[in-house]
């Protein structure tokens, strides 16, 4: 497998693709080089793949949710998914990505897929996923 070798804070991580790659982000259509994305997750090979968004796109998402968790007006962080009810998963916030609002706090699974952009859409899609 195509790899090359990439250190971020004094640890080296196999990457897929080469030092060469240009990659575009998702969020903000911006092609740049591998070395503007994050390192993400491993492959059962142990290779590591890059973030699909840029660090500068990232780092403003991770901004707005850390503002969002430490807003009065957020809920508390409750133990079990408020859209499926699981407890034993990881409860992350939910946010719109456009607004920048809170919408909820689910479980990873259900937050990777609710993807609406509006409030009308985002229930007719819990709808569509757990009423059919």
């Amino acid at each position: 497998m195509k790899h090359f070798i990439r250190t971020e804070k004094g640890i080296d991580y196999k990457v897929l693709g080469s030092k060469t790659d240009k990659i575009t982000c998702r969020q903000c259509s911006i092609k740049s080089s591998q070395a503007n994305f994050h390192i993400a997750s491993a492959t059962a090979q142990g290779f590591r793949r890059l973030q699909h968004t840029c660090k500068i796109c990232a780092n403003r998402l991770r901004a707005i949710r850390h503002a969002l968790v430490k807003d009065s007006n957020t809920p508390p962080k409750p133990d079990n998914c408020s859209h499926c009810g699981k407890q034993d998963s990881k409860i992350v916030l939910d946010h719109n990505w456009i607004t920048g609002k809170f919408r909820n706090w689910s479980c990873i699974n259900c937050n990777s897929k609710f993807t609406a952009k509006t409030f009308e859409e985002y229930v007719e899609e819990g709808r569509r996923w757990y009423h059919q």
